[in-house]
């Protein structure tokens, strides 16, 4: 298993504008990276580097959703699901909430709810069967944490949806 940090990424909104609701594809983008800031468009600035994966703040009224789209790799993924099981303070092992991205393809993985997804005792949990072993930090509390096996081709882009009440 490898090891590696998680880039933090603020989820972009749905629904806000025209750069935010385009979705390229990697032919287009041509480089590997991550959208961080929610920026939108065709750009994912921030290059993965030695990252492994990502951490979404996922607010308490919405759900997080990842777009993806990859080149000629052909990348697994895993989710790591912070909710905890009954009162044990252990969490699911990390390969419950994983797959693998199909190469030259683009697409969405999620949606993410609050409650089920957060990491809510990150420097507390191991995951078992962890594509990614560096441990959680305290910054990936009240977030979404996705690893990837490989990042040579794939840019990410987080979104958010929020509850509308009636």
């Amino acid at each position: 298993m490898a090891t590696g940090p998680r880039l933090a990424v603020t989820p972009a909104p749905f629904g806000t504008g025209s750069a935010v609701s385009v979705f390229p594809l990697y032919a287009t983008v041509g480089a590997a990276g991550v959208d961080v800031a929610g920026a939108g468009g065709t750009a994912f600035a921030t290059v993965w580097g030695t990252n492994l994966g990502v951490m979404i703040p996922n607010a308490s009224n919405g759900q997080v959703w990842l777009y993806y789209t990859c080149g000629a790799v052909t990348p697994g993924y895993q989710v790591l699901v912070g909710d905890l099981v009954g009162n044990t303070g252990a969490v699911i092992p990390a390969t419950v909430e994983a797959g693998t991205l199909a190469t030259s393809s683009s697409g969405w993985l999620g949606p993410w709810s609050p409650a089920g997804y957060n990491q809510q005792a990150p420097t507390l949990v191991t995951y078992t069967g962890a594509v990614n072993t560096t441990p959680l930090t305290a910054a990936a509390q009240g977030c979404v944490v996705v690893d990837f096996t490989a990042t040579a081709s794939l840019c990410v882009r987080a979104y958010q949806s929020s509850v509308v009440s009636p």
